[in-house]
């Protein structure tokens, strides 16, 4: 599971023997004052990179218990040029006009993380929920969330009619990247599995948003993954699917010091983890509500 993933050193997430040049990495990441960081505080320890990898790199799908006496989380800047605005959902429109419920697929398994995470809410998938039904009152919303299909993202478009029908998704959120990279996908399978995502969602009567891949403060993984996110923004922008660039966020937040995605201590990480469910919930739960209403 990913928790155990992260608990074990994240083996899934590391890539080994990879050897990269520290200007590349730079340069491919698109934010030039990365340079003001410099390598020690991005490579930190291997092992405590290890570790964060595995929390944050197959999407935000993981649970923790709330910890005793936890501070409130800060709020996450998402400034302008990073938020996703409007967009439109018809499918969801219609579905809010006609039988005032939302139901949304999100994929990913739930690990445990304490015996009451989920009734906590400190699940991505219950974050999104609760945001939503604050922006939305008088309209139910339900967050479904699924195991994501098979092992990589060429699985996916074959399981989404099934998904989609179980569930009544009228919005199906998908952030493909994390595992294809991990397995090493071929680069054009990738692509073509995103695109066959694409129209199944919609062949399929419900509305897309895409998840930009994640940020992690790993060189050797950012010049893995950009590749394949590459493709991804290629794919959304010629399909005219809207993507949250949870990336850009991401590293945002992770050089303004509101989140620190390299921490060390596990319990340190666990508040990390949900604050970033927080973040991501709050980027989501804003233009899809405008979207309904």
């Amino acid at each position: 599971s990913p928790l155990g993933n992260w608990y074990a050193g994240s083996k899934g997430c590391w890539f080994k023997g990879i050897s990269v040049d520290k200007r590349r990495v730079i340069r491919s990441a698109g934010f030039p004052d990365l340079r003001k960081f410099g390598m020690p505080r991005l490579i930190r320890t291997r092992e405590a990179t290890h570790a964060f990898v595995g929390a944050i790199c197959l999407g935000l799908t993981l649970a923790f218990p709330a910890a005793n006496g936890a501070q409130a989380e800060t709020p996450c800047p998402i400034p302008d040029g990073l938020a996703l605005r409007d967009i439109a959902l018809p499918a969801m429109k219609q579905a809010a006009a006609e039988d005032r419920r939302l139901v949304i697929l999100t994929f990913g398994g739930v690990p445990p993380g304490g015996a009451d995470a989920e009734s906590r809410d400190t699940t991505y998938p219950g974050r999104l929920e609760a945001a939503l039904s604050a922006a939305l009152p008088g309209i139910e919303v339900a967050v479904k969330n699924e195991a994501p299909p098979g092992k990589t993202s060429a699985d996916v478009p074959a399981a989404l009619p099934g998904l989609i029908a179980k569930t009544g998704a009228k919005l199906v959120i998908w952030g493909p990247g994390g595992r294809d990279v991990m397995a090493r996908l071929g680069i054009e399978t990738f692509r073509d599995a995103v695109n066959a995502g694409i129209e199944a969602v919609r062949h399929n009567g419900a509305d897309l948003i895409l998840l930009d891949t994640t940020f992690v403060p790993s060189p050797a993984r950012m010049a893995a993954i950009e590749v394949y996110r590459d493709r991804l923004l290629a794919a959304a922008v010629a399909n005219h699917v809207p993507l949250l660039r949870r990336h850009a966020m991401m590293r945002l937040w992770s050089e303004d010091g509101t989140l620190d995605l390299a921490a060390h201590d596990p319990a340190e990480r666990e508040v990390v983890a949900r604050h970033l469910f927080s973040c991501v919930a709050q980027g989501l739960a804003a233009p899809i509500a405008a979207a309904v209403r």
